[in-house]
């Protein structure tokens, strides 16, 4: 039985990989990783953003200077947005996680039977139901 629940979880994300959301973010993934600019501009922000955390982890940074830092981290952001590639990937993983974050509230909630039709939708099997309402 243990193997068939593992099987079936498998089905279910390849299941999810393969929803247009999922097509979506591994293509623009794809696009990603193979433009050396995008990668680079996003690798600078990641960079900067955890050398600032660091400072501020470390109580090392002013206010004053933690407000520039903040400035400076915002202007990146708009850089980053600005680049399509970035833009995309950025779009389509927030579409992606919507999606596994509706999977696993629908995996949640039926688990502890809070599920109802509404919120999880009739699977038309009358024996995975507790009961129509």
């Amino acid at each position: 039985m243990e193997n068939s629940i593992y099987e079936m979880a498998r089905e279910l994300a390849y299941a999810v990989l393969s929803s247009d959301e999922g097509k979506k973010v591994a293509e623009t993934r794809y696009i990603f990783d193979n433009n050396e600019e995008a990668r680079q501009k996003l690798l600078d922000y990641n960079t900067y953003r955890e050398a600032v955390n660091m400072r501020v982890q470390e109580g090392s940074i002013s206010e004053e200077e933690l407000k520039a830092e903040g400035s400076k981290l915002s202007q990146m952001i708009a850089e980053l947005k600005k680049n399509s590639i970035i833009n995309d990937m950025v779009q389509a993983e927030g579409e992606f996680n919507a999606v596994i974050n509706r999977v696993m509230t629908i995996f949640q909630s039926t688990i502890t039977g809070e599920c109802d039709d509404e919120e999880c939708g009739c699977t038309g099997s009358c024996s995975s139901c507790s009961g129509c309402h």
